[in-house]
């Protein structure tokens, strides 16, 4: 089977995997957070919040989405911390167009790993490789929901590196340093964050993390195998 032809059936076997993950929170807790964006009616803020349908019944607003995968059966998802790690918000999984209620087991922020849960029976999951065997110049995949709105968005590139190390913010207070990433020219658009880095077995090597702005096809994946040993004591019950 040709490449271009592997890719195809790579992708069919890691869509059905792929979840969206909605970020809501209460129009009165976003008052508080932006209370002198709210004050200008020409802020992108308060235009945003005057769409038709932004606010729902109950007074949620939808304020972010991003990405994640099945990695069981039934329903234990791996995503990036840094999207699910706000107290202040409410977080849904979004799969073949339902809504449904999910609970965070546990967040590492070292890593940028996070293990949710959906109560959820039989539903396909990705199987995960080896990412200690990643060569360079391998064909990899990325999936995900491009800026939160485009499901099942698939980039296709190669491994440009490995063994990276990030720093994610120039701020001394907020800088978050990463280690043995995953380099990939594979676009990785906001929304995209949490989804799987891919190969052309359809095998999860990796966790779409953190893209380089100002800076064309470079993005970058935690590598899969730093989830295993969480994967494996929350599996045992041990977490």
């Amino acid at each position: 089977m040709n490449e271009y032809a592997q890719t195809i059936k790579a992708t069919k076997i890691a869509l059905p995997a792929v979840v969206g993950l909605s970020v809501s929170k209460n129009i009165s807790q976003l008052k508080s957070e932006y209370q002198s964006e709210l004050t200008q009616s020409d802020s992108l803020i308060s235009k945003y919040l005057a769409k038709p349908g932004i606010i729902d019944d109950t007074g949620m607003v939808k304020v972010a989405g991003c990405s994640g995968f099945f990695v069981t059966s039934d329903g234990y998802i791996l995503t990036n911390r840094h999207v699910v790690c706000d107290a202040q918000a409410e977080y849904q999984m979004v799969w073949k167009d339902q809504k449904y209620p999910i609970r965070i087991l546990t967040m590492d922020e070292k890593s940028d790993i996070a293990v949710l849960k959906c109560e959820i029976k039989n539903v396909p999951y990705l199987k995960l490789a080896d990412s200690d065997k990643l060569e360079l110049g391998q064909t990899v995949l990325a999936i995900g929901n491009a800026l939160g709105e485009f499901q099942n968005t698939v980039s296709r590139g190669i491994v440009s590196g490995l063994s990276r190390e990030l720093k994610t913010d120039d701020q001394e207070e907020n800088n978050q340093k990463f280690y043995g990433m995953i380099q990939t020219d594979a676009a990785i658009n906001p929304g995209n964050s949490g989804g799987p880095l891919i190969d052309l077995f359809g095998r999860a090597i990796g966790i779409n993390a953190v893209t380089v702005l100002d800076v064309e096809n470079i993005g970058f994946a935690i590598p899969i195998n730093q989830t295993k040993t969480i994967l494996k004591e929350l599996l045992k019950g041990n977490w």
